[in-house]
This record gives C-alpha cells, sequence and structure tokens, in this order.
C-alpha cells in the first residue's frame, strides 16, 4: 500500500490529523492569495507540500533505494513534474489531498483491527478466589478447579461452572447472543461476560490462557495474517502494477513529444495518468471488506481463522453435518425400558453396574434411576462390549446385542442378562437439536445441498435423518470413511464439514471449509477446524453463509467500481479532460473514502 506504516497508533492519527489541519490551511491560503498576484503564495503553497508529504516523500525515496517502486513514488514524481512546470497550487493540491487518502487508508485499518483490542478490554485482571475467606488474584494465578466469586455488574474473569446463585448474564460478546440468559447451578459461564443481576459462585473449568475468550483473541489475532486468494492476487498485481504505470506514462509524454507535441501539455497529461493509476483504493478493496466481514463475524459468536475461509465459505455447495454431537446434543437419553412392568428392578441392576463405566450411555442409565442402588462385586468391564457383576451373589451381564447374543433392536439399545437369560432391554436416544430442523431447512432454501455421516448404524442414522429432512445420509462409518465420502461430494462443488469430535478431525480438514461446534467441540477438532461456532448454535451457520457472501459480493463491488473510475479517468485524462487535483480527488481520495465505508457497513450487518 501507499503508508508504510498502516498499522498506526492512535497518537499517530491524531498527529496525523493535525498535519492534514495545518496543511490544509497553508493550502487554502496559498490559492486566495495566489489569485490577488502575491508572491507570499508559493511559499506557502511550497509549505501545504512539505507539510503534506512529511512522509510521503521519504518513504517514496526509501522504497526506491530498495528496489520497490510503490505508489509513494507515483506521486512523488507527479508532485515534482508539477512543481518542474512551475504549477505550484497543483503540486500542493496533489500532496495534501493524497495525504488525505492515506489517512483515510490507515484509518480503515485501524477500524477493522480495533476487534482484536476491544476483545483483550474484555479480559479482566483479576479474580475473587474464595476459600480460606476472600482473596483477590490476578486470572493468571487462579487454576482450574478454584472456587471464584462474582458479585452482580462484575465481569466473570475465568470460565467455569456454576455451583451456587442464580443470575442473568449477557454473553452477547462472546456468543453473540442478543438477549441475557439465566444461569444456575450446573450452567457453563464465560469469561469477559457480564454477570448482570446475582450473585455467582464458580468453579474454574479453564485457566487464564485457555479460556474461550483467550481463544477468541488468539483466533482473530491469527485471522490477520491469513490472506485469501483475492487478497493474495492483489498484492501481487501491486507488484508489477506500479513500473507498468510508470512505463505507460513516459510513452504517454514521449511518444507525442517526439512527433512534434508541447513539452508542457504532454508531461502534465502523463501526471495526471500516474496519479490516476495509483492502485490505493484498489489495494484496500479487499483487505477492509474482509476484516470487517471476519469482525461482524466474531461479534455473533463465529471464529474465522482466517479471510480465505470467510472467501471460501461463499462458494460452498455442500454441507456436510456429522450427526452426534453436531445435529444432536451428544448425550443419549433413556427412552424405553422393557419389560415395562419390572421398569424399577431394570434399572436398579443396570446402573448398579454402569456406574463404575464412564461411557456416555452408563451415564445415561445411571441418570434416568433416582433410587438406592446395588452393591456389585468382581465387576468386570469390556471396552465397546459392556460389563459384568455380581449383585447379591447373581451374576448380571450388560452390553451391546452382540455380547449377550441377542438381535439388535431399533436405535441404540443394551441388554441386561441375567442366570436366567435376556431379563431387560434398555433403549435410547441422542435428542436432536432444536436449531437443527431450521437450519436445514434454511439451508436448502439457499440450494445448499445438505448430507449428514455418522458412526451410527444406518437404522440411526436413517430415523434421525427422517426426522431433520435430511435425504442424503451415510451410517455406520469410520474417519477415514468420512473423508472418502467428501472427495464424491466435492465433485459437485466446494464442502464444508460441522462436526465436533476427535473422530471428525479428518473429515474437518479434509473439507474445503471444517465448522467445528466451540462448547461440545474436543481440543482436536477445534484446532483442525477452519470455523469455530462458539456457543454450538447450528443458526449462526445460515448467518455465516449471508455474511461471507455479503463479504465478497462488497469486494466485487468495490473492485469493479474501483477499476471502471480509473479506467475511464485515465482515458480522459490523455485527452486532457482531467486536470491534476481531480485525479487525486475522485481517482484516489474519493475511490478510497467509498471502498472503506462500503466495506465498514459489513460489520454493521
Amino acid at each position: 500500500m501507499g503508508c508504510e506504516c498502516s498499522s498506526c497508533s492512535p497518537e499517530e492519527g491524531d498527529k496525523d490529523i493535525q498535519v492534514i489541519a495545518a496543511s490544509g490551511a497553508l493550502l487554502t491560503a496559498g490559492i486566495i492569495l495566489s489569485f490577488t498576484g502575491s508572491v507570499i503564495s508559493i511559499p506557502l503553497l511550497l509549505a501545504a507540500v512539505a507539510a503534506a508529504g512529511y512522509r510521503i516523500f521519504p518513504a517514496a525515496i526509501r522504497s526506491v533505494l530498495r528496489g520497490r517502486f510503490t505508489v509513494n513514488f507515483l506521486i512523488l514524481i507527479a508532485v515534482a513534474g508539477a512543481l518542474a512546470l512551475g504549477d505550484y497550487t497543483e503540486a500542493a493540491l496533489v500532496t495534501v489531498l493524497y495525504n488525505i487518502a492515506e489517512y483515510l487508508e490507515e484509518y480503515a485499518h485501524r477500524r477493522s483491527h480495533r476487534s482484536v483490542e476491544s476483545l483483550v478490554r474484555l479480559r479482566p485482571r483479576t479474580a475473587r478466589v474464595l476459600g480460606d475467606g476472600e482473596k483477590i488474584f490476578k486470572v493468571e494465578e487462579v487454576t482450574a478447579g478454584s472456587i471464584i466469586g462474582i458479585k452482580p455488574g462484575e465481569t466473570i474473569p475465568l470460565d467455569g461452572t456454576v455451583i451456587r446463585g442464580r443470575s442473568k448474564v449477557d454473553q452477547s460478546n462472546i456468543t453473540g447472543e442478543s438477549l441475557p440468559i439465566t444461569v444456575q447451578e450446573g450452567s457453563e459461564v464465560f469469561a469477559g461476560t457480564q454477570n448482570l443481576d446475582g450473585y455467582l459462585e464458580v468453579r474454574v473449568i479453564r485457566e487464564a490462557d485457555n479460556t474461550v475468550l483467550a481463544g477468541v483473541i488468539e483466533t482473530v489475532k491469527r485471522a490477520a495474517t491469513r490472506r485469501s486468494r483475492r487478497e493474495r492476487f492483489i498484492e501481487r498485481f501491486a507488484s508489477v502494477y506500479t513500473p507498468a504505470v510508470i512505463a505507460l506514462a513516459v510513452l504517454t509524454a514521449a511518444v507525442p513529444i517526439i512527433m512534434g507535441g508541447s513539452i508542457g501539455t504532454w508531461v502534465y497529461r502523463a501526471l495526471v495518468l500516474l496519479v490516476i493509476s495509483c492502485p490505493c483504493a484498489l489495494l484496500i478493496s479487499t483487505p477492509v471488506a474482509m476484516v470487517s466481514g471476519m469482525t461482524a463475524a466474531a461479534r455473533r459468536g463465529i471464529l474465522i481463522k482466517g479471510s480465505e475461509f470467510l472467501e471460501a465459505m461463499a462458494s460452498v455447495r455442500n454441507i456436510i453435518f456429522d450427526k452426534t454431537g453436531t445435529l444432536t446434543e451428544g448425550s443419549p437419553r433413556v427412552t424405553s425400558v422393557e419389560p415395562a412392568e419390572r421398569r424399577e428392578e431394570v434399572l436398579r441392576i443396570a446402573a448398579s453396574l454402569e456406574r463404575r463405566s464412564g461411557h456416555p450411555i452408563a451415564e445415561a442409565i445411571v441418570d434416568s434411576y433416582h433410587g438406592e442402588t446395588d452393591e456389585v462385586s468382581e465387576f468386570e468391564s469390556m471396552p465397546g462390549k459392556g460389563v459384568s457383576g455380581y449383585i447379591n451373589g447373581v451374576k448380571y451381564t450388560i452390553g451391546s446385542p452382540e455380547l449377550v447374543g441377542a438381535s439388535p433392536g431399533k436405535g441404540t439399545t443394551v441388554y441386561l442378562q441375567g442366570p436366567g437369560g435376556i431379563a431387560g432391554r434398555i433403549t435410547l436416544a441422542d435428542k436432536i437439536r432444536d436449531s437443527a430442523s431450521k437450519t436445514i431447512s434454511e439451508l436448502r432454501d439457499r440450494g445448499i445441498r445438505v448430507m449428514m455421516l455418522t458412526g451410527d448404524s444406518e437404522e440411526v442414522a436413517a430415523e434421525v435423518a427422517g426426522e431433520l429432512g435430511v435425504e442424503s445420509y451415510h451410517g455406520g462409518l469410520l474417519p477415514e470413511d468420512k473423508m472418502k465420502v467428501i472427495d464424491e461430494v466435492r465433485k459437485g462443488g466446494p464442502v464444508a464439514m460441522v462436526g465436533d469430535g476427535v473422530n471428525d478431525a479428518p473429515a474437518l480438514a479434509a473439507a474445503d471449509v471444517g465448522i467445528a461446534m466451540g462448547v461440545r467441540g474436543s481440543d482436536v477438532a477445534l484446532e483442525t477446524a477452519d470455523i469455530t461456532l462458539v456457543e454450538d448454535d447450528l443458526e449462526r451457520i445460515d448467518e455465516l453463509m449471508d455474511l461471507s457472501r455479503r463479504t465478497i459480493r462488497t469486494v466485487r463491488i468495490n473492485t469493479a467500481l474501483t477499476v471502471t473510475v480509473k479506467l475511464s479517468l485515465a482515458v480522459l485524462s490523455v485527452s486532457g479532460s482531467v486536470p491534476l487535483w481531480v485525479a487525486v480527488a475522485v481517482g484516489d481520495m474519493g475511490l478510497s473514502l467509498f471502498v472503506i465505508v462500503n466495506s465498514l457497513l459489513i460489520a454493521r450487518y
């Protein structure tokens, strides 16, 4: 870009405003006095050139010494040419207007990257740790498992689980949920969110460096260093553009002069062409829009690791969902117990056996029984199959149909086997997420092909797919099988994969865009994915599709308008219809201002 310090601090920004004001005053005074014929106008105009060019001209010289021809160098040539022709007003106008354009460009970058600064400010510095009294610690010193207290109106300092209290919490800056939510015992809360009206005691589950907020900050920082395909093209284009423009301007002046044309006229027109050709607006047309789009996504609880993934999402034509933990909540629950007349007895024996197992199915069975369990002796676990043990001297086994020699039932079923054979059957099901049906319907309305993949049986896959209205699905898949399906589906267009588990990581990596569930997602899935849904809200996917398409549409408008206007002005400049100051005001500053405003409007989506 033109400025070699596009990430200026607020103090430098204030200095730039002072320089713009001073140079503008000198320019105005110089123009007014020039109409009176006063010789004082020339020093004033030269002072305006010097003031406005205090960074532009040194940067241009440094770039040439390094073998690079930047936009600043084009302006330096134009200003030098105007001065050589004795047109001091033109030289001052060009320098002041270009300095304003540079300030607008820097302002756009400061605005587009301000999201990181605002997120950092959300991070509390201290936490109130409970134990032997109440002590204030730096958040970095608080370990997982500590109990912290949060008073009404305070910011929650660390991620944790509520163990006492009830309150409303504003989570909008982390999850994108606009309305405060009610939290109570067992609810999870996040660092950086606002406790509104109740006192809470929270057990810390993630230390300061591993909170969801810390992950958001790190993701947004890394996103700024990654470039989309469009941005990379613009950068490569700029590296050859400036030398080409200089050569074209030389030919524009040289050829007519050799053929007898006026030296002053054609040198002036060549200078105008140089200024019109400054690619400032073109260079910022893509990155400012991309960062603005990612900022808007972050505000809605959608973390994008780089603009390339925001761009890719706009072209996705197929979205593949994992079932368990993605379309469903990933927490099975008991739906039926047979025989029904012996329900309590079957559940009592099953819960007694399963309470020593950590399997999700075992936990669901234990949670479904609310009575006293029996003591179990000689407990034995058979990984992937089931468990067995003795209760009051009688051996019982509970597990898969294959373990007890029974026929598979519909859905997820486990069998209880006693001395006399099968003593009972327990059927479990995973609850479908409330947002799943709506999300799938909205995606289909957009013309997106939706598919579901799962490691569960075909019968279970068919049941869930039927309930959600998903026409295409596959069951009984291993992680490598999911990758094969993605490769096949990709023949019909770019693919996005949505998942949460370790077994989804290969598929997330294989897809054009990998989307992970932020709360339920495993560390491997979150690290592999390109985009994370902080609050596991599937409806954010439809918002992501809309935001990505809006961003790319803005990029196209910025680029098309910039190229069209510049080409039109370039043609007019050769005919002598465009003065030098208009070239800067319209072809550079005006276009830059339009691109910036149009891009920043995305963040208001």
